[in-house]
């Protein structure tokens, strides 16, 4: 054998070949090795454990960085051509020794659009490095930035901030978060670099050793490593062409988006065979109650009356079930028959799911049952809050939605989000615990999108709701069937935002405190505070699970996204504008975003907004009360004239001892930690749902087809703002 000077190995080389006559290599830089003038240099030993199951780049963390195409295989029969590939050996184990099942992981065809990019830097100081913050994301677009995530068959750089897990401040345990701001194209390869990572005194940082060896050109005598050199050349060789030197790379790895058809082919399956099967017809429903009011008296509201709602109706529907029980309850995953083709199935193939309808009938539209209406009511779906319960469409004399339905003679109509439920909260505990039982809830979760569905077909079919003699007054309709909408708040704009890119009987709906990825949106969540216990497992005692592991905590967030896709925003908000699924019209939703917001971030609603194509109603904010330094960065303003497409709106009830009735709200933590009261002003969580303009704002958009449209009826000079505020104190 004779080689050529290069600067790299002959490709195709045989390892054994290699370690008995040595790397070609450049005389001239032998990258440390001892050089035999014979043979050239000698390779290095550095090892590789569990290197079959393991991410190799950081040989002391078998899953970092993360996500990697070290974690997929080829697979023609999938649309991106891959396969995700874990082993379970290398999944983080609870407090009992369970180790995550991945069986589920390993059906999809690539990562997350949302995807949480982990790496462990120990001793990086972000300041000191220039990582691109949340407060600032176009620096992450700068050609020098030291965090960067570029689109492999463009090099464009990708919208993203960079952040150290603030839940801990061990280097062991805390990773290096990357975040995308606009989700990753479906089915597209990325590759993040990091590179020029600087320690709090501003010394670069040592790359880890099998990188190093990548980078630096230097040959091993380990088999993992030098079968993937081919691999990383190729990564290096498309960071060049981008303009990202090899030299000051810290670590560079690549990894895969999902495709469109792997991450809504169940939903969309599930969908079209069950409105198939229930053709022209309604859905069968039974009326179980019925409670006319009376008014309130000067005195008050006392039990049976209510000043904004006149009848409440409950009952149930039927639509076909999906899920492997009779009654299809909590913790219950799909059904596939056999032969399994990955989509799912009706056991006996007729299986059906009861599910549960909560309307009522404003004051203003109907009061005298006897009489015919005195006006014909808008009906709207209700999407209810964190596992809560489609009931809240009836709440009390004074509730935002029985003042929203009386102002403007709407009728709203609930049901359970199933999978995610006042009904599913013990099963969302034990999940906590073993991650392996995930797979269970967002399976269900899709079930309670068609359930939704099928309550759209049942508010819109002439043999549904309108048809029966409880929304009638004086033998007339107390509504119009004609068209039907969506408004949901906090979990119901979240879970809102997935139903929006997949419903057919709805085109305009409104997202209230909305948000996008669970992943980013848990820890940034007061709500979460409830739940953590279970998940690190302090809660759980001695014969509990839970994950005590911080690192362990990050990384089952991140993968958990995965498959969360299926079952929230993450998954189909691309599709609700723009981009559209098969058989599905578009959508426009209007988003109303509480400023520092305890529950939803909102970061993740412009995260959302990003993705859906939304425009930004102006001025949203006052100058400077915006903790960004460059704020609303890549989001479009609304376009002069009638507008009917998709728009956010901020709401501020200011800052705190600024001119509030309650005291106002601080901007919320720049890292991932929630705002606790009192430290971060009042909760606005609820604010722009109880608010006259924000009501009056939604009904201008919740019109039909050619009238709907975003009316600003707020100062249009000023930001939109609740409880009181005046911007500027006046």
């Amino acid at each position: 054998f004779m080689c050529q000077t290069t600067d790299r190995l002959v490709p195709g080389l045989a390892l054994g070949l290699i370690l008995v006559l040595g790397a070609c290599s450049d005389n001239n830089n032998n990258n440390g090795n001892s050089e035999n003038p014979e043979t050239g240099p000698d390779p290095v030993s550095i090892e590789t454990p569990n290197a079959d199951r393991c991410e190799i780049l950081d040989s002391e963390n078998c899953m970092f960085p993360w996500p990697s195409s070290a974690f997929t295989v080829s697979d023609d029969a999938s649309v991106t051509g891959l396969r995700i590939s874990l082993n379970r050996e290398s999944m983080p184990a609870n407090k009992q020794g369970v180790k995550v099942d991945v069986a589920e992981w390993n059906r999809n065809d690539g990562f997350s659009p949302s995807q949480m990019l982990l790496a462990l830097v120990p001793g990086v100081d972000m300041e000191q490095t220039g990582a691109p913050p949340i407060t600032d994301l176009e620096e992450s677009l700068d050609p020098a930035a030291p965090v960067v995530v570029i689109r492999a068959s463009t090099g464009e750089q990708h919208l993203v901030f960079a952040e150290l897990d603030a839940n801990t401040d061990d280097p062991s345990q805390q990773t290096l978060i990357v975040r995308p701001m606009v989700q990753f194209e479906r089915g597209e390869r990325y590759i993040v670099a990091l590179r020029n990572m600087r320690d709090a005194a501003g010394d670069l940082l040592e790359a880890p050793e099998v990188f190093r060896a990548f980078r630096d050109d230097t040959l091993t005598d380990n088999e993992a490593i030098e079968e993937r050199r081919d691999a990383m050349e190729d990564i290096f060789a498309t960071l060049a062409d981008a303009g990202i030197a090899r030299d000051e790379l810290y670590l560079a790895w690549d990894f895969t988006i999902a495709s469109v058809e792997n991450i809504t082919e169940r939903v969309l399956h599930i969908r079209d065979d069950a409105f198939a099967s229930l053709g022209n017809a309604a859905p069968e429903f039974t009326v179980t109650e019925v409670v006319d009011l009376e008014p309130c008296s000067d005195s008050g509201c006392e039990e049976g009356q209510d000043a904004y709602k006149s009848r409440t109706i409950t009952g149930t529907f039927e639509v076909p079930n999906y899920l492997n029980s009779d009654d299809g309850g909590p913790g219950v995953p799909f059904f596939y028959d056999q032969p399994d083709d990955g989509l799912p199935d009706r056991l006996g193939g007729d299986n059906m799911f009861t599910a549960r309808f909560f309307c009522s009938v404003a004051r203003s539209v109907a009061e005298d049952f006897d009489a015919p209406p005195k006006a014909v009511a808008r009906p709207s779906l209700y999407g209810h809050g964190l596992l809560g319960s489609g009931d809240e469409a009836l709440r009390g004399t004074g509730a935002n939605v029985n003042i929203m339905a009386d102002t403007h003679q709407m009728m709203f109509c609930g049901t359970d989000w199933t999978g995610f439920s006042e009904e599913d909260i013990g099963y969302a505990v034990q999940v906590l615990q073993d991650f392996s039982l995930f797979q269970n809830v967002f399976d269900r979760q899709q079930q309670g999108f068609l359930n939704f569905m099928f309550l759209a077909r049942l508010l819109k079919h002439e043999q549904g709701l309108v048809s029966d003699p409880a929304f009638q007054a004086g033998g007339q309709p107390v509504f119009d069937n004609s068209t039907v909408y969506y408004d949901g708040n906090s979990q119901g704009g979240i879970l809102g935002g997935a139903l929006m890119g997949l419903i057919q009987d709805v085109t305009r709906g409104v997202l209230g405190v909305p948000g996008m990825s669970y992943s980013m949106l848990l820890r940034r969540s007061v709500d979460f505070d409830l739940y953590k216990p279970f998940f690190s497992g302090e809660g759980t005692g001695d014969g509990g699970g839970g994950y005590p592991s911080i690192k362990d905590q990050s990384f089952l967030l991140s993968m958990v996204q995965m498959l969360w896709d299926r079952g929230e925003s993450s998954g189909y908000a691309y599709h609700i504008q723009d981009n559209l699924l098969p058989n599905t019209p578009a959508h426009s939703v209007l988003m109303h975003v509480a400023y520092g917001d305890h529950q939803v971030s909102m970061w993740t609603a412009e995260f959302m907004a990003r993705t859906i194509g939304a425009t930004l109603r102006g001025p949203a904010l006052e100058p400077g009360r915006h903790p960004d330094s460059n704020p609303f960065f890549a989001l479009e303003p609304v376009p002069a004239g009638d507008y009917t497409g998709s728009v956010l709106v901020y709401f501020d009830d200011g800052p705190i001892d600024g001119g509030a009735d309650d005291g106002g709200t601080r901007a919320p933590p720049t890292d991932n930690t929630p705002p606790f009261e009192p430290d971060y002003g009042e909760d606005p969580h609820s604010l722009p749902r109880k608010d006259a303009t924000a009501q009056a704002q939604k009904s201008f958009f919740l019109m039909p087809e050619g009238e709907g449209k975003f009316v600003d009826t707020c100062d249009p000079s000023l930001p939109c703002t609740t409880d009181g505020y005046v911007p500027g104190g006046s």
